[in-house]
């Protein structure tokens, strides 16, 4: 079978994952895996540090993306029966991560908690209290949001 040649892009195309997503030339609006999943997970809090440290202390893997708003920093895991994941947008307030579960649970607070605790940061968090349904607004990521100290445990 020969292979067959693909033509390069239009001259007037512009990438696909540029924003105003859809209102260019290019016929293809690309989006990540996390922008693609996000939307169906949780938000439960906030950690006043960044993707990195977690990482580095469960041995995970931190991989680049972005979606509507700017590029991430995001781990997905599994941990005591829930599924997490912990996104940094470059545009959030430095040092600032967003904790999901990958599947609403009725026992958000009981998973933060696990994820606290083995991470081992206690009661050193900060939580941003928000619907459920609801992620971190284009405030938030300006710094502009209603920020909060956590409670303890």
């Amino acid at each position: 079978m020969t292979e067959s040649e693909v033509p390069g892009p239009e001259l007037d195309w512009q990438p696909a994952t540029q924003a105003p997503y859809g209102t260019g030339n290019n016929p293809a609006y690309q989006y990540s895996a996390w922008e693609h999943s996000a939307h169906l997970f949780q938000m439960i809090g906030g950690l006043a540090l960044s993707v990195q440290p977690v990482a580095q202390r469960l041995r995970l893997h931190v991989e680049r993306s972005w979606d509507g708003l700017d590029e991430l920093d995001v781990v997905l895991f599994e941990l005591k029966g829930f599924g997490f994941a912990i996104s940094e947008h470059d545009g959030n307030p430095l040092g600032i991560s967003y904790v999901w579960l990958t599947q609403p649970h009725e026992q958000a607070d009981k998973a933060l908690d696990a994820l606290l605790e083995v991470v081992g940061i206690g009661g050193e968090r900060r939580r941003i209290p928000r619907r459920r349904s609801q992620g971190p607004s284009r405030a938030d990521r300006r710094g502009e949001g209603r920020w909060r100290s956590g409670r303890s445990h």
